[in-house]
Formats: C-alpha cells, structure tokens, sequence
C-alpha cells in the first residue's frame, strides 16, 4: 500500500486536501498540521513523514518537502504552487500584506490577499468559499507567517539535492506567486526528474480551487512515477478509481 503525506502551507484552507480523498483509493494518507513558517514546519514533521511515502505539498510547505524527501527516501514529490526565494515582487506582495494586516487585521489582510490568491473560478462566483477561507484563518499567526517568508531568501539550491521524480503544478492565473516560480523549481531540479503543469481558471489555491483536476494530477503523477524518469512514452494509461479512503491526521508534535 502506498503511503501519501500531504504538507499543507499555513494558509490553507481549514478543510486541508479532504478534496483528494477519492482519487487516492487503496493508499494510506497522512495530513501533517500546518505551521506558521517553513522552518517550523520542517522541525516538526521531519521524524514524522514515513520512510518511501509520496509527499504532496503546497506553498511555503514545498520547502519542507524538499528538505525532507531525501532524509525519508520519499518516491515522489508533488508542489502545488511552490517558491523557494523571495525576489523583488513577492517581497513587495509580502510587505503589502503585512501592512494590511498591521492597518486592519484579518479583514484588511484578506481584502488585500484574496485578488492575488484566487483565480476567476472563485473570485467571479466562490464568495462563500472565500469567506469559508477567511474564517479559517482566525486564531492563525499571519505575522509569523509573514515574517518568516521575508526572511526565506534564496534556497532553490536545496532543489538540487532532489532524485524524486517532482511534478510541480501552479494555478494559470496564480497572481501571487505566477508560472516563473515553478519554472525555477523544474530549472534547478536534476535533469529529468521535473515536470510542470497548469491547472486552469485557479490561483495560488489551485488544489482547492480546482480540486477536481489538481487530485487528478497528483494521482496520475503518483500511480507513474517511475514511468515518468523513463520519458514519456512510458508512462501508462490511467486506472479506474475503486473508491474513497479518508485519510488520517497526524500531529506532528505528539508521541508516535
């Protein structure tokens, strides 16, 4: 049985990747809870993500992913939305946010995030959904959050150390963190071992934005994995879903 661990960033929504359920039938899944920075995220899962599993991560959790696939011998990546340094543009969204969020708090910082977070499948007609976003995020450290992605810097050289076959997928009309960032990644990752995909109409939320295609991607990316360093031509035809399997929650700070 496959073993699927999904790394959530500190924004996502409350609900985590349930989304992915069905299409990950028969596997063993795993949610770690998210933590305001990617150090602290990586401090606590690393220990806790299963030897051989296939980590699914999204946003700043890509850099714990990274960090950890070769520590755990992970057999693939999937980065929904990753980036792995702050340049002059984030920095500006960045420091716009932490403004926002210092004027107005959480209402200030989520008029200012949701034009740069969602794609027009949400923002034309998933005003609940955004709201349900919103509501998700009480009680969360956005400072913190904030604070540790101004100080990330530039570790795209950590990419270089990856053997996994890595599928990076970014939303086609993701504002925040657009296409260039994930054609970084799949630039520094070793030489066939990268692949990028959009997933279209969503933003930096694309796996709950689109969830039926981002699932559907991460699935047929794992089912193959080790078709996808052989090239193209010997990756197979995708298999019927048998069912749904919810998966479990782990706290990465609790005894095992």
């Amino acid at each position: 049985m496959e073993t699927i661990v999904f790394l959530p960033g500190y924004l996502s929504p409350s609900a985590g990747f349930s989304a992915f359920r069905e299409v990950f039938a028969g596997c063993r899944l795993l949610e770690a809870a998210p933590h305001p920075t990617p150090a602290q995220a990586e401090k606590a899962w690393r220990g806790r993500v299963p030897e051989g599993a296939h980590l699914v991560a999204f946003s700043e959790a890509c850099v714990a992913a990274v960090r950890i696939a070769p520590e755990v011998g992970a057999k693939s990546l999937v980065l929904f939305s990753p980036y792995f340094r702050v340049d002059d543009a984030l920095l500006a969204r960045l420091r716009a946010l932490r403004e926002a969020y210092a004027r107005g708090g959480l209402p200030s910082f989520v008029t200012a995030a949701a034009p740069w977070f969602f794609g027009s499948l949400l923002l034309g007609r998933g005003q609940a959904q955004i709201e349900a976003w919103a509501k998700g995020l009480e009680g969360r450290d956005l400072e913190a959050w904030l604070e540790g992605l101004l100080s990330l810097g530039d570790v795209r050289k950590w990419l270089r150390r990856l053997e996994q076959p890595t599928l990076v997928a970014v939303g086609a009309e993701d504002v925040f963190t657009p296409m260039r960032y994930g054609h970084e990644v799949t630039e520094w990752v070793p030489e066939l071992r990268g692949m990028l995909v959009t997933i279209e109409g969503a933003g930096h939320f694309a796996p709950w934005e689109n969830p039926a295609e981002a699932a559907a991607l991460a699935r047929g990316f794992i089912e193959r994995y080790e078709d996808f360093l052989q090239g193209p031509a010997h990756w197979r035809e995708d298999e019927g879903n048998a069912g749904p399997t919810p998966p479990l929650r782990f706290d990465p700070e609790a005894p095992s």
